[in-house]
């Protein structure tokens, strides 16, 4: 019985080849004739000539093998005596990315093979060029759209199910890998308290958990290099999305790594024009989409100065909905966040802070008595674009308020896009819809805001009950030590405010009003902060919930969408209700926007 694997050569030029082994582990030559274990094929025939390199045979799973998984694993050498250079495998380090394996990095000759069980017996599989080329010579990118578009075709181009749900499937068993260290590790601790008469090195422990750490971030106000990560102002020549430090290509030969992703931004980058295009609106959101506004907020920062919402540094401060739109949240404590009041509550004529009422919605229930709006079936008014809502509403196109309406609408365009399914299991439940909304930072700052939700909402038909988790990190200074807030946002929303993590400190099915319908995280970003993972593996275990987030940039996206498998990855779109105002971003230069992109977890589908 013959097994094939693919061989993929450092060098680019060299196209994918597949060699043949047999089962006892000897390849076409016959030279090793040692019987081997089903399983044990490939890395017997590998070690064979690793030995004859004088190297060590390196297994690197891009996809674990188990009983109802086939694995997919690469194999390379290392050099006793580095004498011989290592030269960097672009392909094979694109294709352990488009497995989520973002971090590993491929050097030299790699081959690849498949692992998995055939009538209870571990064996190894046959694997072609074709499952993995697409991954190893196009993008990391698995989404049929990009691929067609990158190697120029006008078909279908697909990728074997097994790969496109890999990263989905290395998420959760990196989470399982470590839940099983924290148990070993508290029971390391049980035992030693169990060993000692020192009360406080165990109390020690229990106050301070590695979970209630905040993760810390550098910020910074100038671009830096993609590799070395000082000051840099020359951007790749190819795709333009990130920098590098000087002239010289001293950083970008290290920073070899960015060629696997280098044609697959360029095309990211290709689609600036189209995030920044917002026909409907005047022109006053012109000057906030230009090129000085992708690495600085002085252009957005003068404009909100001149619109009157925001105070010079010599002002007094002035308190409404725009003053968190700068200086960041820093867990509460900037600038902007620090005074946050979430028990002040706000009309929107304070809250928009604007003079001219047709410049903000009024404060009153949308009706069925709108000629030019479709309803869905539930009653809901089905908004596409930032036009519809403030036609709707009868805003002025020369009002900016879409800037911080992006939240309440794209938190609506989730529930009448993806929400059809769970409004009609509340309603056959005669329960209000649940809605679980992680990881709220500056929306403190204008909970009233979101009554625009109810609004839209049918006033009669459709009752929302929304939980907002809050980490405790993040609250505002003045609302430190505050666990639970509930408010009534309308007659048809009530909104209850949690401090905690969600699935550690907060069980979501006992502690938020009840289990959810549906989890929203806005500008959600899975991978910022390890407390996502709770969120994810949520979602993974519960495939009747919906979610729906968001990210600032398509890379960003991509990459947490693929947590939720093939089905989200390929969701991932641009939101019509992101934020007409291009943000600055200093560690790239790829467009980035507020909601820019919207993914789904378990988008749901009535039988």
């Amino acid at each position: 019985m013959m097994v094939h694997i693919v061989k993929i050569s450092w060098d680019d030029s060299v196209p994918l080849i597949v060699e043949e082994i047999n089962d006892d582990g000897s390849g076409d030559d016959g030279s090793n004739t040692t019987t081997q274990h089903f399983g044990d094929a490939i890395p017997s025939y590998l070690q064979s000539r690793a030995e004859e390199q004088n190297a060590v045979l390196v297994e690197t799973a891009l996809l674990r093998n188990s009983e109802s998984v086939v694995g997919a694993y690469a194999y390379s050498f290392s050099n006793i005596s580095q004498t011989k250079p290592s030269y960097p495998n672009i392909r094979a380090t694109r294709l352990a990315m488009a497995c989520g394996l973002h971090s590993q990095r491929f050097t030299g000759d790699v081959y690849i093979g498949r692992l998995g069980y055939v009538a209870n017996q571990l064996m190894n599989l046959d694997l072609c060029i074709r499952d993995v080329q697409n991954a190893c010579e196009c993008s990391p990118d698995l989404r049929h759209e990009t691929l067609a578009a990158l190697n120029g075709v006008n078909g279908h181009v697909t990728s074997p199910e097994w790969l496109e749900n890999a990263a989905q499937m290395n998420y959760h068993d990196g989470a399982s890998l470590t839940a099983l260290a924290n148990a070993m590790t508290r029971a390391e601790i049980s035992d030693a308290d169990e060993e000692s008469d020192d009360v406080s090195s165990s109390c020690s422990d229990e106050s301070t958990p590695s979970s209630s750490i905040p993760e810390q971030r550098v910020l910074t106000k100038i671009p830096l290099c993609w590799h070395c990560r000082g000051p840099a102002s020359i951007l790749c020549t190819v795709c333009e999305a990130v920098y590098f430090c000087d002239a010289s290509r001293k950083c970008r030969d290290l920073a070899w790594s960015h060629q696997c992703l280098c044609n697959t931004w360029k095309l990211y980058v290709d689609h600036r024009d189209e995030l920044s295009s917002f026909p409907f609106f005047s022109g006053w959101q012109t000057p906030l989409i230009q090129k000085d506004c992708f690495t600085s907020e002085n252009t957005y920062e003068t404009y909100l100065m001149e619109l009157g919402v925001i105070a010079s540094q010599e002002d007094t401060p002035k308190r409404n909905w725009w003053t968190t739109e700068l200086h960041g949240w820093a867990g509460g404590a900037s600038t902007s966040a620090k005074d946050v009041d979430i028990f002040h509550r706000v009309s929107y004529a304070d809250g928009f802070a604007l003079d001219n009422i047709e410049m903000i919605p009024r404060e009153r229930h949308v009706t069925t008595n709108y000629a030019d709006v479709k309803f869905d079936e539930h009653g809901l008014p089905i908004l596409d674009s930032w036009q519809d809502w403030y036609q709707l509403r009868q805003i002025s196109s020369s009002s900016p308020v879409a800037l911080l309406a992006t939240f309440p609408l794209t938190l609506y365009y989730a529930i009448q896009h993806y929400g059809s399914v769970p409004i009609t299991v509340a309603k056959m439940l005669e329960r209000p819809l649940r809605i679980h909304v992680v990881g709220i930072e500056k929306e403190l700052n204008f909970v009233d805001l979101f009554r625009e939700v109810g609004y839209l909402l049918p006033k009669e038909s459709i009752q929302i009950n929304m939980t907002w988790i809050v980490r405790e990190d993040m609250l505002p200074q003045n609302s430190k030590g505050g666990k639970r807030l509930s408010l009534q946002l309308t007659s048809n929303v009530t909104l209850t405010i949690v401090a905690g993590t969600y699935g550690e400190s907060l069980d979501p099915d006992f502690d938020l009003n009840g289990s959810p319908d549906m989890i929203v995280g806005l500008n959600a970003g899975l991978y910022a902060y390890e407390s996502w993972r709770h969120v994810v593996t949520y979602l993974y275990t519960h495939p009747n919930v919906t979610g729906v987030f968001t990210d600032y940039n398509e890379h960003s996206g991509l990459n947490c969408a693929s947590l939720g498998g093939s089905k989200a990855r390929k969701s991932l779109s641009m939101n019509p209700f992101r934020q007409p105002r291009a943000m600055p971003v200093y560690c790239m230069n790829l467009p980035q926007f507020s909601n820019g992109f919207v993914y789904i977890f378990n988008e749901q589908e009535l039988e």
